[in-house]
């Protein structure tokens, strides 16, 4: 720590505080002491614009002009360089690149033809078309259902788990499903012990399997954590407490139900405490 400068004879004490502030900042900024308070601002304004400029690969004597148009370049890159922008490109461009690509994107999930010239208008009703199909096949509606009708399937199937899960009646067409042929023929993939007296086990199911397997798993009980995942990506994690039970898992099986509309097929990874 530099040794602290005695105080002169007849310096008014206001002078000397601000000077020992002055050269407390220019020391702790690594530029120095200066005389005044506009050479300390200028080397601190200098090193902070010098650090920016190494960090973005420029030299340290670049000005902020220069420094703001590299900033600027990379942040063109980071939000438009998936759909093809550059940092070439004015931001209007920029923006009509990630508004085609995220179209296109949408367009092929949906199935629509031709999807690099789609319109958003068409786009939008395939999406429709495709959600309410997912729906209404989980619900036994057909294809080109309402969504009212799908509506009133979503709730009969709300109102038959209540049931089930609270021990009452279930309705003929709830209990006529789990009477039908069984679709519950996945293979375990893999079951392995991991810390803290956690056993992982991994099912692959089809989109209309998961929720009676997702059920059948919670009726096992001794459930830590359920993970729903498509490839190596997860969809949804639900931590599974001791005693959730009843009306609690309503939303937990809606959840579910929504994810088995729209995926094909699945893997679920069961955590059970050993």
């Amino acid at each position: 720590m530099a040794q602290e400068e005695p105080r002169k004879e007849g310096e008014p004490i206001e002078q000397a505080v601000e000077d020992e502030i002055r050269s407390q900042m220019g020391q702790e900024a690594g530029v120095g002491a200066s005389p005044d308070w506009s050479e300390t601002a200028r080397r601190i304004e200098a090193k902070i614009r010098g650090e920016m400029a190494a960090w973005l690969g420029m030299q340290p004597e670049a000005s902020w002009e220069e420094v703001g148009l590299r900033i600027e370049s990379r942040t063109k890159e980071a939000l438009g360089g998936w759909a093809g922008a550059s940092a070439s490109d004015n931001w209007d461009e920029v923006g009509r690149k990630i508004e085609a690509r995220t179209r296109e994107h949408v367009a092929r999930w949906s199935g629509v033809e031709q999807p690099e010239e789609a319109r958003w208008e068409v786009i939008s009703r395939h999406v429709d078309s495709r959600v309410r199909a997912g729906l209404g096949s989980w619900v036994g509606a057909p294809p080109d259902a309402s969504w009212h009708t799908i509506a009133s399937g979503l709730g009969a199937r709300v109102r038959d788990q209540l049931q089930e899960w609270l021990g009452g009646p279930r309705s003929e067409q709830a209990m006529g499903e789990a009477q039908g042929p069984a679709q519950q023929e996945e293979a375990t993939v893999r079951s392995t012990t991991g810390g803290e007296g956690v056993r992982r086990e991994e099912f692959r199911v089809s989109g209309t399997e998961l929720l009676e397997k997702f059920k059948q798993i919670v009726h096992e009980g001794n459930v830590r954590r359920v993970i729903i995942k498509q490839d190596d990506r997860v969809l949804v994690e639900f931590p599974l407490t001791l005693g959730v039970v009843g009306a609690l898992l309503v939303p937990t099986l809606a959840a579910v139900g929504a994810i088995a509309a729209l995926v094909a097929e699945c893997t679920i990874v069961v955590e059970r405490r050993v």
